[in-house]
């Protein structure tokens, strides 16, 4: 552990439900196709939507939550590529039964986006880097006392074996507080859309039981930097941090290439 903190209560306030749909809220941030995506894969796991059931049409899902037809058709093609839906053209998307192939369709989402994923870690990485570096130069208490808290509530999930996405959530909650506690806006929202969007990765990555504890290990070197008010060690620790990630990410790609029987 590594200090005792008070927890700080959300304050989202939540949009009336629209009448006759499964209950879907309008998109306050940018990258709103993963929002999107997000909000109708909960409402599928909630049992909002059924195996079989049609999702709401474009042109509702566009009214629905204020975008652009393209953003929508983004969102629908992460959650067929999740397996969550399947697209019929001509007649819409409709559900799947949830409880087949997701791993396999997670891991044929990441290869498809391989590079691209890539990519956008050695960017998110070095915004990481400059994060920490920059949380532990400015020193603001409120900041690191939220960032302590972020990593203790991971703690405490990975070591009560909570459902993986419970641990991406708590995950991205982690990296967004490393950004807050930098002070720079731009750099918070930057890092803010890179981990939203980057969240497939972080289910492939979190998919494998030795993976979350070691990333528990990680978030708490950078927490110890960052707190002892030193600027290149927290780099260091967010550097080593995002290159392991990578590692693993290629890594288990090419795992469940090899173990793909070849037609």
């Amino acid at each position: 552990m590594l200090r005792e903190v008070t927890a700080t209560p959300d304050a989202n306030d939540a949009d009336p439900p629209l009448a006759g749909v499964v209950p879907l809220r309008a998109i306050q941030r940018t990258q709103r196709s993963e929002q999107i995506r997000r909000q109708i894969e909960e409402a599928i796991k909630d049992g909002g939507f059924q195996p079989g059931d049609k999702l709401p049409s474009e042109r509702e899902l566009v009214e629905t939550f204020g975008v652009s037809r393209v953003t929508v058709r983004e969102a629908i093609r992460s959650l067929e590529a999740l397996g969550l839906v399947r697209v019929e053209h001509g007649k819409g998307a409709f559900v799947t039964d949830r409880r087949s192939g997701l791993g396999e369709q997670m891991s044929r989402w990441l290869q498809l986006h391989r590079d691209e994923v890539l990519e956008l870690h050695r960017v998110r990485g070095a915004l990481d880097e400059l994060a920490a570096q920059s949380a532990a130069e400015r020193q603001d208490v409120a900041a690191i006392e939220a960032l302590v808290e972020s990593h203790e509530k991971l703690r405490s999930a990975v070591e009560a074996d909570e459902p993986l996405e419970e641990l991406v959530r708590l995950d991205i909650d982690f990296h967004v507080a490393l950004a807050e506690a930098s002070g720079n806006r731009l750099l918070y929202d930057l890092l803010y859309d890179l981990h939203t969007y980057l969240a497939e990765s972080r289910r492939f990555v979190y998919s494998t039981s030795a993976r979350p504890p070691q990333s528990v290990d990680e978030h708490e070197a950078i927490v110890r930097a960052v707190i002892a008010n030193d600027p290149q060690r927290a780099r260091a620790a967010a550097n080593l941090h995002i290159i392991s990630i990578r590692e693993r990410i290629i890594s288990g790609l090419a795992r469940r290439r090899s173990a793909t029987p070849k037609e």
